[in-house]
């Protein structure tokens, strides 16, 4: 009798070590579910939606009159509309860019046509990008379109951006605590974005999943596919949809088994690196990424323990146009009543 009482008291005090000092305990906020490996759901409503309907148009401005650049010193961008119809778009841009901080925002209030503020310089990257995609992606953004509030919403920064860092170091063991946050309240701030630059800027193959019982093919490490699912999960969550939007679950990789979305979220992809390579990177070197560090470092790109406040221009995904629903904006047409930005073959003016 005295051994199983010893024996009782060693099981006891070996599992209270156990719960002390063994794992990593953490509370799960209240109103907020955790699963895995079939998903991540959340309770609480998104906060992300500020502002999802598209402000009223201006008055029109009205047909014939002399050109912008005939009128106006330093127009490069808006060559092909009126003078008229020039104004009528500054006034628009400052209402879905920057309403608070008014037309300085951009512009030097002694000189109009001074190049003085880098900002200006991006404006007008911006507005060549705003009419590649009108112009060049319309199976993408037709018939609705896209001006700079679809992004921007009243704001300098878009609410959705995200800046190239390295990679989380995987850990050794997969018993492990990973680097998701378990106290986010939403999906966004549940998976990190590290390592999207391969997916998002970069044209990495995304191979995780083979069709036959043996691959026949290179299948990515578990690391990748951890990554692609993060990937995938603010994919989903950026356009506020679940996987079955796309993919049949039952079989993710098979196209001819696929929902006609996952093309559009294909194309989405490519799309997405078009913005990245062909225009927001030109943007960060003129107004370039700064961050405010924890300590110095020469790394081009900051990990994430040295890395304080980020600030500056970042780069684009799903979410920064779609802010959680399938249609930006939930749909109304943004070009129709602003045709500067949807000219005929911005190709040209785009590069």
């Amino acid at each position: 009798m005295k051994s199983i009482t010893l024996a009782a008291g060693a099981a006891l005090l070996a599992g209270a070590a156990f719960i002390l000092f063994v794992p990593t305990w953490e509370h799960t906020p209240r109103g907020t579910e955790v699963s895995f490996p079939q998903g991540v759901q959340f309770k609480p409503a998104r906060t992300l939606l500020a502002s999802n309907k598209a402000p009223a148009p201006l008055p029109p401005a009205g047909t014939g009159g002399p050109m912008a650049m005939e009128t106006y010193k330093n127009v490069p961008v808006l060559t092909d509309v009126s003078a008229a119809e020039f104004m009528r778009m500054q006034y628009a841009i400052t209402q879905w860019v920057s309403p608070r901080e008014g037309c300085g925002f951009c512009h030097a209030r002694e000189d109009w046509a001074s190049d003085a503020k880098p900002a200006k310089a991006a404006a007008r990257i911006m507005m060549k990008m705003t009419r590649h995609l009108n112009a060049d992606w319309k199976e993408h953004v037709q018939p609705s379109g896209v001006t700079c509030y679809s992004c921007h919403r009243g704001q300098p920064v878009p609410a959705e951006t995200w800046f190239p860092q390295a990679p989380t170091p995987q850990r050794r063991f997969i018993a492990k605590r990973d680097n998701w946050q378990e106290s986010a309240d939403t999906v966004r701030k549940f998976f990190p974005d590290n390592g999207w630059d391969e997916w998002y800027v970069g044209d990495e193959p995304i191979h995780v999943q083979s069709d036959t019982a043996l691959p026949t093919h290179r299948i990515g490490a578990f690391v990748v596919a951890k990554r692609v699912y993060e990937m995938m999960m603010q994919y989903s969550d950026g356009i506020g949809v679940n996987c079955g939007y796309c993919h049949n679950s039952r079989a993710f990789w098979d196209w001819n088994e696929s929902t006609p979305q996952r093309w559009t979220g294909y194309n989405a992809l490519r799309l997405v690196r078009d913005l990245n390579n062909n225009f927001l990177l030109d943007v960060a070197a003129v107004i370039p990424q700064t961050r405010q560090l924890v300590r110095e470092t020469n790394l081009p790109v900051i990990p994430a323990q040295q890395r304080g406040v980020q600030q500056g221009n970042g780069l684009v995904v799903c979410a920064t146009c779609h802010q959680g629903v399938p249609q930006p904006l939930n749909g109304p047409n943004m070009v129709r009543d602003y045709p500067a930005l949807a000219p005929a073959g911005a190709t040209a003016a785009a590069r």
